[in-house]
């Protein structure tokens, strides 16, 4: 069963049909049949409360589907919960939820306890009947909010006491709320001495798949490059001419940690990240980038690997939106000499991070393989 259920008032009720079973046999022995009637319609009542009490939400269902909101800071959005009822009608419910703070209820009554949002709105769902909730929500600051609580308090119809309805298993509708976004000013130069896939008229580089017209035969044009169709229209052999293309891959490097502790900058950092990540991806540039949090799984580190699109865009805001200043982070120079012995290094490396100095030695070996661009900013202070 997936629900935690809980009665409350359910004793007074039993306690009341055994008073109303011995008014009922007194009345029946002493031939007071007016009161005999009125005992056993209210006794009746009672029974169809204890009923009541016993099977209702035995059959209710939350459709518990794994959903994910994603918000931007002040952005809007709704949490939505679907339930399906195949059991007795639920009327006149309270639905109670509660949810963590990095996103908050959009103009619904509610109070902030222990870190978590509490919020009460009315429920009923009839039989066989399916019920959707929407509730309003806005992006407060970064971060994943869970669901902590879903409760459903059912009063009952004739007496006093209600049934609690708390849902077991985990539930899988979170709400995440991506780094706030910031214009960048920066140019990102592509490198016209390798080849990728960015449309860049001085490169070296043909991308063969990709003819854009044709132009007259010259010596040294390559056989299988010449447009036979063209030829023949126009009585002299034509080549064709191809898209030129340029690398301008970008891996970002960002020192969170000092001393032994986090940076105090350690949101305008990860906004900054963010921020040129998204003009990455606005511009169709591949990206990857590394933070010294620790992870355990394939890399020891918090790094996402170079691509880009739609997809690679929310692996990398999801990846930024769920680190914290709780992370265990390991010092800046081992992720240097684990970028240099385990990453083949893109076009152009970012390196955020205070103290250059201390790193120069790992610094200059990968400056050695590709261009480094440094930003340090004001980060005693804090400010970027």
């Amino acid at each position: 069963m997936n629900w935690i259920r809980r009665d409350f008032g359910t004793n007074n009720t039993k306690n009341y049909v055994q008073l109303l079973t011995v008014a009922l046999l007194a009345s029946f022995l002493f031939k007071q049949y007016i009161l005999f009637s009125i005992f056993s319609f209210l006794l009746i009542i009672d029974y169809i409360n204890l009923y009541y009490y016993r099977h209702v939400g035995e059959k209710l269902e939350l459709v518990n589907k794994k959903k994910r909101v994603r918000l931007l800071k002040h952005s809007t959005s709704n949490l939505v919960f679907t339930f399906q009822n195949k059991g007795l009608p639920i009327w006149n419910a309270t639905l109670l939820i509660s949810f963590q703070t990095s996103i908050a209820p959009n103009g619904i009554a509610h109070r902030t306890t222990a870190g978590f949002h509490e919020i009460k709105l009315p429920f009923s769902v009839g039989f066989k009947k399916q019920v959707t909730i929407k509730i309003p929500i806005e992006g407060v600051h970064r971060g994943i909010a869970r669901i902590k609580q879903l409760e459903i308090q059912i009063p009952h119809p004739f007496t006093d006491g209600s049934v609690s309805l708390e849902f077991k298993p985990m539930i899988l509708t979170d709400a995440i709320v991506y780094p706030q976004i910031h214009k960048v000013n920066e140019k990102l130069i592509p490198s016209n001495l390798k080849e990728g896939f960015l449309e860049w008229n001085s490169s070296l580089y043909e991308d063969p798949f990709f003819p854009i017209g044709t132009r007259e035969y010259a010596p040294g044009d390559q056989f299988h490059h010449i447009h036979w169709k063209a030829s023949a229209k126009t009585q002299q052999l034509q080549t064709k001419v191809f898209t030129k293309v340029a690398n301008v891959s970008i891996l970002f490097i960002v020192n969170v940690k000092k001393k032994h502790g986090v940076v105090v900058d350690f949101e305008e950092k990860i906004e900054w990240l963010a921020s040129r990540l998204e003009e990455c991806y606005k511009n169709d540039i591949p990206y990857s980038f590394a933070i010294n949090v620790r992870t355990y799984g394939k890399f020891p580190l918090v790094y996402l690997p170079l691509g880009s699109g739609e997809i690679h865009r929310k692996q990398a805001l999801e990846l930024l939106s769920i680190l914290s200043r709780a992370d265990s982070l390991i010092p800046f120079e081992k992720v240097l000499a684990y970028i240099d012995t385990n990453v083949e290094l893109p076009v152009t490396v970012y390196i955020m991070t205070h103290q250059v100095e201390n790193y120069l030695p790992l610094l200059s070996r990968i400056e050695k393989r590709t261009n480094v661009l440094y930003e340090t900013g004001i980060l005693s202070e804090g400010v970027l």
